[in-house]
């Protein structure tokens, strides 16, 4: 999903989208719809929890964009098709607006509300694929080559001994030159880069980092793609395939794949058991 699913969802409500204007591919099919169904806007609009002029203003593009509940209602009522809203209600990958149609998921939301913990759930999802896009280009290389991954987002990475980060445009990464010895230590940290490059790249925004608070929810998310990157799921995938390891298996054979999955692919051994633990066995909570 290159388009942000997480992005409609603002203080657990999910919206079909965020901004005035975004919506009007949406407003003129369901103008359309309403047409061929011979209805006027009063009509079209009972019973939907909008009034009519409201309803208009959505059919000319203008205004708040309406909510999922809102547009969904509105759409039965003209009779277009629940697939083709989400389509057309902004940035939404079609596999995304697919998902959210399936009957288990729509049962799961309540007056378009979710948990927390949903929430999280389609965090880790979406951050799951945005890594796994990435990763995609990077070929079969095991373990990745982060210098050049990081390359291919046109991210020059250095070493120094002042401060880490990235600089003023985000085009230059700087990494602590102690760690310039230890080659997995190298690799986490260009890893973290990568992740945050990925992540701002997307809000359009420039990266930032804050190497000393690693706690916060923006170094968490980081730290979450940049073990999808350094160990991609397709290589896990095919790693253990080699050694199957069940959710069952006993601590001494996951203590083994994981020594053996942190060797392969170069990788922080508190990463590597996130990666197994989350392929294998089930969510981490964070």
């Amino acid at each position: 999903m290159q388009s942000a699913l997480i992005g409609h969802i603002r203080g657990g409500t999910l919206l079909t989208v965020t901004e005035p204007a975004d919506h009007g591919p949406l407003g003129a099919a369901l103008r359309r719809a309403r047409r061929r169904a011979g209805l006027t806007l009063r009509a079209a609009a009972d019973g939907t929890g909008i009034s009519y002029s409201t309803l208009s203003r959505i059919e000319n593009g203008r205004g708040i964009a309406p909510s999922l509940d809102v547009a969904m209602a509105v759409a039965r009522k003209v009779g277009l098709e629940e697939r083709e809203v989400l389509r057309l209600a902004g940035p939404l990958a079609r596999a995304g607006a697919i998902q959210l149609v399936d009957p288990d998921i729509r049962r799961a939301l309540t007056a378009g509300r979710l948990s927390p913990n949903a929430l999280g759930a389609l965090r880790r999802e979406h951050l799951r694929e945005l890594a796994s896009e990435f990763s995609a280009s990077l070929g079969a290389g095991r373990p990745v080559d982060m210098r050049m991954a990081a390359k291919q987002l046109g991210l020059a990475v250095v070493a120094c001994r002042t401060e880490a980060g990235f600089d003023y445009d985000g085009a230059t990464y700087r990494i602590p030159a102690a760690v310039a010895g230890s080659h997995v230590s190298q690799r986490s940290w260009i890893a973290r880069g990568i992740a945050h490059r990925l992540i701002a790249s997307e809000r359009g925004s420039p990266p930032k980092c804050q190497p000393g608070a690693l706690s916060t929810k923006e170094e968490r998310e980081a730290t979450y793609v940049a073990a999808h990157v350094m160990v991609p799921r397709p290589l896990l995938a095919a790693e253990l395939r080699k050694d199957p390891l069940s959710a069952s298996a006993p601590a001494v054979a996951f203590t083994a794949a994981l020594e053996r999955v942190a060797s392969r692919f170069r990788a922080p051994a508190g990463w590597a058991a996130a990666r197994l633990t989350e392929d294998r066995v089930g969510e981490l909570p964070w």
